[in-house]
């Protein structure tokens, strides 16, 4: 069985992919714990590339023809903030991870490509360094976290001026 050898926790290089015998999973289940070279997850985008190993630590069962695999899944990760354009690191994680598939006796299935598309999900929409990041000037490009421009505010879309001068009857109470 590939999983078992990968990092098991003491420090062991990562490992090629998380593939589990079916054969060999005890009764009681097995518990698998270890890294995952990030390369194999193959995540690399537009703002975004895994800074280490994948750790896994995984609970694994056989039960009635069904294989079943729950844990958690951490990974760290090199973002573009979406506002101010600047690299800041962030563990992307993955609390509650869920994979269950019939099985034949004697199967090897790799948890690989179930584990990346669950990493992909967990990745943020827009990445922001933190939350209350004020981003570029839209005008003249200064970072605004560090210095304050002399731009004038962005105004309003023209096309719904026709909209200003209507006014709206009171609400009634419900």
């Amino acid at each position: 069985m590939k999983a078992p050898k990968a990092g098991n926790g003491a420090g062991g290089a990562p490992s090629s992919g998380i593939a589990i015998e079916t054969e060999k999973i005890p009764p009681g289940g097995m518990r698998l714990k270890g890294s995952l070279d990030a390369a194999e997850l193959s995540l690399e985008c537009e703002g975004v590339a895994p800074a280490g190993p994948l750790d896994y630590d995984l609970r694994v069962e056989a039960a009635s023809g069904q294989l079943i695999a729950r844990g958690r899944l951490a990974i760290p990760v090199q973002f573009v903030c979406a506002r101010c354009v600047k690299t800041f690191a962030s563990a992307v994680r993955v609390p509650r991870y869920l994979f269950a598939r019939p099985f034949e006796a004697r199967e090897i299935i790799d948890l690989t490509e179930s584990v990346r598309e669950d990493i992909i999900i967990a990745l943020p929409l827009k990445p922001l360094c933190r939350e209350e990041c004020k981003g570029l000037c839209p005008r003249c490009g200064r970072d605004r976290n560090l210095e304050r421009c002399s731009c004038p505010p962005p105004g309003g879309d023209a096309r719904w001026g026709a909209l200003e001068g209507i006014e709206l009857p009171p609400e009634k109470p419900i």
